[in-house]
């Protein structure tokens, strides 16, 4: 009897696939292939010495040794466009930040912080702001702060089908074939738009929280969703805090405020603090910069020097 294995049998089950994670817990990894097919990965020991967690998002390799194995081990992970630590997750092209116009009330400083983030991983910030159709005269004053910087803004009116369904489509654009996630708050509407985004029941939609004015956290892990009409979307937890890399300087966060005017102060190395001659003060004086921007941009010079951030 012949034991040997076939060796075009044995090349094929070599041969390494490649694919993108599109789910992870207790360290196996679900990898959706090339050719839309799913396999169970774990990551091979040389990860923990390159100090490497594999992440939702990531595209890999991975290879079966035996046709008797039940996992493949995942072999490389292909360079990065970015990660983030929270909510984990890589190779992301759009980030939806999502707050509403009223109940929870929008933090400013909160959005201002997930614009930097956005801006230092280069990634496209969307502004979604939801309930509108709760929204009193002034509350819509948040909207014209963002006016005066370059992000879009989608306004979504109500929970009513046709009015998440307007704003489904708008979002969609952005999306394109790339990769998205909603950042913002829990209790503001995240869970609605993903469900609707992908035409079926994803997310258990959360409730305020009366005592609070919050929601509950809906999402439990992350997982990245094929969209029907092409393109992807992370599902995530919520947050409602984000801490910025300690690896960011003054000059990434004097960077990451885009309508900020670039080269026009008096001196090269501007804070944009007490210096004469800042074009980003007069831009402030003179009503182009929102004072808002402009006060949590030196908040976050403040935490910067101090590494509270």
């Amino acid at each position: 009897m012949n034991t040997m294995a076939d060796p075009m049998k044995q090349s094929k089950i070599n041969a390494p696939i490649s694919g993108r994670i599109v789910k992870g817990i207790g360290g196996f990894y679900t990898v959706k292939t090339e050719d839309g097919q799913t396999v169970t990965a774990k990551p091979i020991g040389i990860f923990r010495h390159q100090h490497l967690t594999p992440t939702v998002g990531d595209f890999v390799e991975a290879v079966k040794e035996d046709e008797q194995d039940q996992y493949y081990a995942m072999s490389a992970i292909k360079p990065r466009k970015n990660l983030f630590v929270r909510p984990p997750v890589a190779n992301v092209d759009t980030a939806i930040v999502t707050f509403a116009l009223r109940a929870p009330k929008p933090n400013l400083l909160l959005i201002d912080k997930m614009l930097v983030a956005c801006e230092v991983r280069g990634v496209a910030p969307v502004l979604c702001f939801t309930k509108a159709d709760l929204a009193k005269p002034r509350d819509f004053d948040v909207i014209e702060i963002y006016r005066k910087t370059p992000y879009p803004i989608v306004v979504s009116a109500g929970d009513a089908p046709e009015k998440i369904q307007e704003t489904v489509e708008k979002l969609k654009a952005f999306i394109g074939s790339g990769t998205a996630f909603f950042s913002g708050p829990s209790g503001v509407g995240k869970s609605t738009l993903t469900n609707a985004l992908c035409g079926r029941d994803i997310m258990d939609t959360g409730h305020l929280s009366k005592k609070l004015k919050r929601g509950k956290h809906t999402t439990r892990h992350v997982e990245l969703l094929t969209l029907p009409d092409g393109g992807y979307l992370f599902d995530t937890p919520g947050f409602s805090s984000l801490r910025l890399d300690d690896g960011i300087d003054e000059a990434m966060l004097r960077e990451a405020f885009a309508e900020f005017p670039r080269g026009a102060c008096k001196f090269a190395d501007c804070r944009h603090v007490k210096e004469p001659g800042c074009a980003v003060r007069e831009g402030v004086e003179v009503g182009r910069i929102a004072p808002s921007r402009y006060e949590n941009y030196l908040a976050l010079m403040d935490q910067l020097a101090s590494r509270k951030l």
